[in-house]
């Protein structure tokens, strides 16, 4: 007579003893009852004359059907002349690796080398970008089972939306990221194509910026009439008398100016093009930007920056800051903080009084000849004087309508 099966009651309603207890489901099939109350399924099998055991899985996170199932693929594996025991260590070795070669922990080994090579903000913005658009999505996913349609279905959550130069930006991260896995050999081939042709494709100005004379006027009159906060006024009127990349400005420290000398020296680490300096970047000043910083200094001298946070003065303001407050001083149309930087270029190379390697020293622009850069460590710093003031008051004449008002030197 065959020996009656377990059933999902029995086992619920076994209760432990002062010794491990074995209910047998046939085949092999065991429930080890211990004494603590925890329970257990085992196959007990024979593979080449030695009698073995495999750990299926406790109860009730194992239910009596998925026990049998188990066993029976066990079983299967022993009829064929597999040991179940070390293909499950085999199984649970391939899952260990899985996840050491997730989606994310690639992108953070991948991240982790790019980061000498990368500005701050732009590090933070691929950190950030990831976190909200990626991750969610498939950061938990081993990078070798992911395909190009993973990649679009998140791309095209970001096409909806409108964001389409961030979506760009990302993708090429990604596919950046499958290159260094495909570089250290996780996997085979690089999934993701250099172009998504059903992915529409970001169209507009790379930095949306005042288009003229007679607009940068108005958006100064707009900015000086600004009932905001008095720092988010002078942040945008500094950015525009510097020309620095954005980040280089709302970054910046106390430490770093000489007003009596006219200087702003922005250190290495955090210009963009590093890579291709030897030495910080020097900023000359206006007699505006001066007078600029002098009021800004009676606001921010409380912290160690420029432009410190409103809820923690030992962090910058977000780089969101002054793009809200550019939508409230200008609606006619979209400008962006590093705009600026392309208006004043546009601006003196049109002038025609200032040389190019001038104006590309001031912006602290790479030499398009690698060779000259390497041997031109001439910094122009006489003309850049000439070129910042000649702006401050170009700046002052369009804020005025035209009319040419002259910054007599002296005190400010």
């Amino acid at each position: 007579m065959a020996a009656e099966l377990l059933s999902d009651v029995e086992i619920r309603n076994t209760k432990p003893t002062d010794k491990p207890r074995k209910l047998s489901d046939g085949n092999g099939l065991i429930l080890l009852v211990h004494p603590n109350g925890s329970k257990y399924f085992q196959l007990r099998f024979t593979l080449h004359g030695k009698e073995k055991m495999l750990q299926l899985g406790s109860y009730p996170n194992m239910g009596l059907a998925d026990a049998r199932e188990a066993a029976k693929a066990a079983r299967q594996l022993v009829a064929s002349g597999m040991d179940p025991v070390q293909n499950k260590r085999i199984e649970n070795a391939k899952k260990a690796a899985s996840a050491a070669t997730t989606f994310q922990s690639v992108a953070e080994q991948w991240l982790a080398i790019k980061q000498p090579d990368l500005a701050p903000t732009s590090h933070r913005k691929i950190i950030q970008t990831f976190n909200v658009n990626v991750y969610p999505r498939f950061g938990n996913l081993p990078i070798s089972d992911i395909r190009a349609l993973t990649v679009r279905d998140a791309m095209q959550a970001m096409e909806q939306r409108g964001a389409l130069q961030l979506m760009e930006k990302c993708r090429s991260w990604i596919r950046n990221v499958f290159a260094f896995a495909l570089a250290e050999e996780m996997i085979k081939h690089n999934p993701i194509p250099e172009k998504d042709l059903l992915l529409k494709k970001h169209r507009g100005e790379s930095h949306p910026r005042l288009k003229n004379r007679d607009d940068a006027g108005q958006f100064l009159r707009n900015l000086f009439e600004y009932s905001g906060r008095a720092e988010t006024r002078l942040a945008i009127w500094l950015q525009l008398l510097v020309a620095t990349r954005p980040s280089e400005l709302r970054l910046a420290e106390w430490v770093e100016f000489d007003l009596d000398k006219g200087l702003w020296i922005i250190p290495l680490d955090r210009m963009k093009s590093r890579k291709h300096m030897t030495e910080p970047h020097v900023v000359t000043l206006s007699l505006q930007a001066i007078a600029a910083l002098k009021e800004l200094y009676s606001l921010t001298s409380y912290s160690k920056l420029l432009f410190p946070s409103l809820i923690n003065s030992t962090k910058p303001i977000s780089d969101m800051t002054l793009s809200k407050a550019l939508r409230t001083i200008w609606p006619n149309y979209r400008i962006v903080p590093h705009g600026f930087r392309h208006f004043f270029s546009t601006m003196a190379n049109e002038h025609g009084q200032f040389r190019n390697d001038v104006i590309e020293a001031a912006l602290a622009h790479k030499d398009a000849n690698a060779i000259r850069s390497v041997y031109n460590r001439a910094t122009y710093i006489d003309e850049r004087r000439k070129l910042a003031q000649w702006w401050g008051d170009e700046l002052e004449a369009m804020r005025a309508g035209g009319k040419v008002l002259t910054f007599k030197k002296g005190k400010v």
